[in-house]
């Protein structure tokens, strides 16, 4: 059932690996994708032992940069596997553009395309305790590792995002970052994004030195490597370097028990139909400054993104 997804092998499997065993429902892992062979790699095991975990077959596409895309892991589940319900689960680790566009225009041309299947959308990870608690056995995993490095109330962690132009998706991160410092004898848990909003990862590690930090703990708030978190280390690397403060960085949440758990968890939610968004504060719906022009502006991708590999996006 697994095989398709089984690390180590072509992300673009052979239709005749894919089972035909009769299921109640399969599941479309909807990562962003990578140019980078071991972020994808990530991905791929990921998505085999979320399989293991949910006895179901479970199909792995991606948004952008790596394949297959979005429309051809439907087509499998749908043409190959015979499946007549697919949940489709947003590998991210919160709400944006991706989540918020690309993914259900690919759900929509899906549904015209295959009228007799039904299509259940998941929500991403967000601020749920599990993220939480992954991240703070992370810091506290590279903090074991360097046991004379300092008393860890004059340690600094520095939470890093992707960075977004949703208000709503760089405001989750703020949260995570109170809830990260709750109860913990960090001196401050500060916030940096690598690109697309303030502040700026140098900018992070520049604010915990002078909160008086005589050491800082980098963060990622990213499932799998990539180009983006490589660079982002090599960022804060640099100016902790020219600040002449220790800088160790703690490992991205990954294939961690917890978030595999958490993704299981979403798919159930999305079955029962409790896979429900907080809309208060999406910049589609409410004018936020600087974010008016965003509000009522239509659902949609393209062929980069969403619709890739649709044709055209006409089913």
């Amino acid at each position: 059932m697994c095989d398709n997804v089984r690390p180590k092998t072509p992300v673009s499997t052979p239709d005749h690996m894919l089972e035909r065993e009769p299921t109640e429902y399969g599941v479309l892992l909807v990562a962003h994708g990578s140019r980078d062979a071991e972020s994808v790699a990530e991905m791929r095991t990921f998505a085999y032992t979320l399989c293991r975990h949910v006895a179901r077959p479970v199909e792995l596409a991606f948004l952008e940069l790596s394949d297959p895309p979005v429309a051809e892991g439907m087509r499998r589940l749908v043409e190959v596997a015979g499946l007549r319900h697919i949940v489709v689960m947003p590998l991210l680790v919160g709400p944006a553009g991706h989540q918020k566009n690309d993914i259900p225009a690919a759900i929509h041309w899906a549904r015209r395309r295959w009228a007799h299947v039904h299509f259940t959308y998941g929500v991403p990870l967000g601020t749920h305790p599990y993220v939480i608690d992954v991240l703070a056995e992370r810091v506290n995993v590279v903090l074991r590792a360097h046991p004379h490095a300092g008393d860890e109330s004059a340690c600094a962690l520095l939470l890093v995002g992707r960075g977004s132009t949703d208000p709503d998706a760089n405001s989750n991160l703020y949260k995570l970052a109170r809830l990260l410092w709750e109860g913990r004898p960090y001196i401050t848990v500060e916030v940096a994004f690598h690109s697309l909003a303030s502040p700026s990862v140098e900018q992070g590690v520049e604010r915990c030195v002078r909160l008086g930090a005589q050491r800082v703990v980098l963060v990622p708030h990213f499932l799998f490597t990539g180009v983006t978190l490589k660079d982002v280390c090599w960022r804060a690397g640099t100016v902790a370097s020219r600040m002449d403060i220790p800088l160790l960085v703690a490992h991205h949440m990954g294939n961690h028990p917890l978030v595999i758990e958490l993704v299981r968890r979403r798919i159930e939610e999305a079955l029962a139909g409790r896979a429900t968004m907080n809309c208060d504060l999406c910049k589609y719906r409410y004018p936020f400054a600087g974010h008016e022009h965003y509000v009522g502006a239509p659902q949609t991708s393209d062929m980069q993104h969403g619709l890739r590999g649709t044709g055209g996006g006409t089913p």
